[in-house]
């Protein structure tokens, strides 16, 4: 999985670099709505003596009003555990924070989101469904000033598998599409 994760990633970047040329005129900061795809890791802290490192694809949607979003994601992550696949998935929505005008081609923001987790395999410790919620940042690169931009994201992916809380790093890297104009 890491060998084509990797290669995965370096495609779709290599495809967005492509598309970028040639679309020029627009600034992330008039666009209303942003959808945003890309490879995610996370290592997630299943137990206090279990760790797993996961790898898949995350996507977003939001809806920009001046610097607030609302915004709803989805992340699909896998791994192994005991020689099976595991599956860690997430739905949410929340809110998002950009900075509004900021320095040119580059446009920081700050999210929190609360939703639905599933794990697979299903383990004796408990249920296999948890509220899970995340808290992060990330920074969004345009060279260009074209609709179609690059992302960087850190997050704080929580949950409550097994009647205890887990706390486990998240880091994503894609693309990201501004549709629209905003009046």
């Amino acid at each position: 999985m890491g060998k084509f994760g990797l290669t995965a990633a370096l495609v779709l970047l290599g495809a967005a670099s492509a598309m970028a040329q040639g679309i020029q005129g627009v600034h992330p900061d008039s666009t209303p709505f942003q959808v945003g795809v890309g490879f995610t890791f996370v290592s997630f802290n299943e137990t206090p003596n279990l760790t797993q490192n996961n790898a898949g694809l995350n996507g977003s949607v939001v809806y920009y009003k001046d610097y607030l979003g609302a915004e709803g994601q989805l992340s699909d992550v896998f791994g192994s555990q005991n020689g099976k696949m595991s599956q860690l998935l997430f739905g949410g929505g929340g809110i998002r924070l950009r900075w509004p005008h900021s320095a040119g081609m580059f446009q920081p923001w700050v999210h929190g989101l609360v939703g639905f987790s599933y794990l697979s395999p299903k383990v004796n410790f408990g249920g296999d469904t948890a509220v899970g919620y995340k808290a992060g940042g990330g920074l969004d690169f345009n060279p260009h000033h074209s609709r179609l931009g690059y992302r960087v994201s850190a997050d704080m992916y929580g949950s409550n598998f097994f009647h205890t809380y887990q706390l486990s790093p998240e880091i994503s890297v894609g693309v990201v599409l501004s549709i629209g104009k905003q009046e």
